[in-house]
């Protein structure tokens, strides 16, 4: 009977420890904000955005939504990051403010952000967080400290930059009036262009591999090098990292490479 009674109180005090814990992950605050504005197809958009990733697409609306998660320790921490919009048919602006003393571990806010895909992304920086950007037509200037940058089916200019993360960019098409710029830190980039593009590309790190499907690299004092005008020449492309390898390929030598293609 002892024996029983003794581990029916070590089952209960390792439930009650459970239970404990599940109580203390509750105490995990979120809160949910959207918000959608009529916008101008040409309008420009800026974000800022300090803990938290941030994704932008675009789409066939002439409206911007906004749709942002905030995490926290509790609800404190959430009321010391508010969301602030100013909004106008022509340009829109969401940037997370914090309030009160700094914490050492703040509310973050992930962000979903739908623009019209003419739309010029005047300035997106973070500090914390990874970007994702998607089926932009208008061009593009983003910066992040700690955190990834990756774009698809891009159109427009674009200026992307990192200091710690990775930088990829694939073009659904590029044009002499619309430069390319990628820059890491630490961190590779990878560039994808359609197949036949005109460009006028350089590309140059201190450590890392060069890889192309059109040339090999030329070695250069402090680092890699690498020149190359394609199709007579066209999109001024600038790729630029200092620890990191940089591979620049075609859509069409991409699809070659998997089977049955």
């Amino acid at each position: 009977m002892i024996t029983t009674a003794r581990a029916l109180v070590s089952g209960l005090l390792a439930l009650g420890g459970s239970l404990g814990l599940q109580a203390a992950n509750s105490l995990d605050a979120q809160q949910a904000f959207q918000r959608c504005y009529a916008f101008s197809p040409r309008g420009r958009v800026t974000v800022e955005n300090l803990y938290g990733d941030v994704r932008i697409i675009g789409w066939d609306r002439h409206e911007v939504r906004i749709e942002a998660i905030k995490s926290g320790a509790d609800s404190g921490r959430l009321d010391d990051a508010r969301i602030v919009v100013d909004a106008t048919a022509e340009r829109v602006s969401v940037r997370t403010q914090y309030a009160g003393s700094e914490s050492q571990e703040p509310a973050s806010v992930e962000y979903r952000i739908s623009v019209p895909r003419t739309a010029d992304l005047e300035n997106v920086r973070l500090v914390n967080g990874a970007l994702s950007l998607s089926g932009l037509a208008g061009s593009v200037k983003a910066t992040s400290v700690n955190g990834s940058i990756r774009a698809e089916k891009l159109e427009g200019r674009a200026d992307l930059a990192t200091v710690n993360g990775l930088v990829e960019a694939g073009f659904a098409r590029i044009s002499a009036s619309r430069p390319i710029s990628l820059r890491s830190v630490n961190g590779r980039i990878l560039l994808s262009i359609p197949s036949g593009s005109g460009a006028q590309l350089i590309a140059q790190n201190r450590s890392g591999e060069i890889e192309a499907d059109f040339e090999q690299p030329a070695r250069a004092a402090g680092g890699h090098h690498l020149e190359a005008v394609l199709q007579g020449g066209g999109a001024p492309i600038s790729l630029h990292n200092v620890n990191g390898g940089i591979s620049i390929h075609s859509t069409w030598s991409r699809r070659r490479e998997r089977p049955g293609l």
